[in-house]
């Protein structure tokens, strides 16, 4: 996952934050010496680590393992239009359903961090707790921009195919009460049934799409439907476009389906068969609300554009299977990590 900073009058600077095979969560701070390009310049570049982040009784290690085997999520606590402001929360969950929730301050990138220092600070979690009976792969932040001012929430898969609204202890800026208890579930988002493998928040409605371990993909949050007739294997990768009008979701027999969320009714409106030839593990909507970068099993990672579905834009070979992604607006950029433990960055073109 990739959580984006800005520095006033500087080089383009934005920060990685990684889920290990160890447990930890890690923090890399980017550095390009340039913005007279959106072309990214790799002899310019430095990656360094800044922080792991920690729980109670959690250590240090020195060497971070294959990314993947935890969730973590990034959100600005703000409530407007500017995504630049509030402080930067950073969640994860582990396989045993552990939730820890880290914040960064908002005013983190204006302090000078040169690209040559080695020192990685660590970070203690302010909230920490527990979720019973929840899968340990499946959390997302519902955006405080979304949900307005009050508890800061996220939604966590449960074993019995629920999903669970559940305070994170911090409220919204400006809100009237204090937070609601950590670990409180404050509401039940879907009705028992198979296995949420997926998750995406509309990006400006209260709506989650869910993809579930038997192909069905369902929308919760306003009046339900669910999208049937595509997927007959596990809906591992989800997401809306930046716009809310389109959902693409992607399953573990390498199909690919865009579907119109924008009418009364969603409806499937493209498909692709076998985009990839292994499960499609990760899928990243890109500004335009027209492309989509998905990465596999298959280790292939591809460019789509909703206009033209009958073949990728672009393919990529990878280390290894890419369980994530994420993407920066400015500068374009496009993060990936892989079983492998490794860190690929692209360049976007506009």
């Amino acid at each position: 996952m990739l959580g984006k900073s800005k520095v006033p009058n500087a080089a383009p600077q934005w920060r990685i934050f990684t889920a290990c095979g160890d447990g930890l969560v890690r923090g890399y701070l980017v550095q390009e010496k340039s913005m007279e390009t959106d072309v990214l310049d790799a002899s310019a570049c430095t990656c360094h680590p800044t922080h792991v982040f920690l729980g109670q009784g959690q250590e240090a290690t020195t060497t971070p393992t294959a990314l993947g085997c935890t969730q973590v999520r990034v959100a600005r606590n703000y409530v407007g239009d500017d995504d630049m402001a509030g402080d930067l929360l950073v969640v994860s969950m582990d396989l045993a359903g552990k939730v820890r929730i880290w914040k960064l301050p908002e005013d983190m990138d204006n302090k000078d961090e040169s690209s040559s220092s080695t020192e990685v600070a660590n970070l203690v979690a302010v909230s920490e707790f527990t979720v019973d009976a929840a899968t340990g792969t499946c959390v997302r932040i519902l955006p405080p921009k979304v949900s307005g001012v009050g508890d800061v929430c996220i939604a966590v898969a449960l074993l019995n195919g629920t999903v669970a609204c559940i305070a994170t202890g911090i409220a919204t800026p400006k809100a009237k009460k204090d937070p609601t208890e950590a670990g409180t579930i404050l509401e039940v988002l879907s009705k028992p049934g198979a296995i949420a493998m997926s998750m995406a928040w509309h990006p400006s409605e209260k709506y989650l799409a869910i993809g579930r371990q038997d192909g069905l993909v369902d929308i919760v949050g306003g009046k339900p439907h669910r999208l049937i007739g595509c997927h007959e294997s596990p809906v591992r990768a989800l997401n809306y476009t930046p716009d809310g009008h389109l959902l693409v979701s992607g399953s573990d027999e390498g199909m690919l389906a865009v579907w119109d969320t924008s009418r009364a009714t969603p409806a499937l409106v493209h498909h692709v068969v076998q985009a990839h030839d292994s499960w499609i593990l990760s899928l990243t909507v890109l500004s335009d609300s027209r492309r989509f970068v998905t990465g596999s099993a298959d280790a292939k990672l591809s460019v789509w554009s909703v206009g033209q579905m009958d073949q990728p834009l672009h393919t990529f070979s990878g280390d290894g299977a890419l369980w994530s992604s994420a993407n920066l607006q400015d500068p374009p950029r496009l993060v990936t990590g892989s079983e492998e433990g490794g860190l690929h960055i692209y360049s976007l073109e506009p």
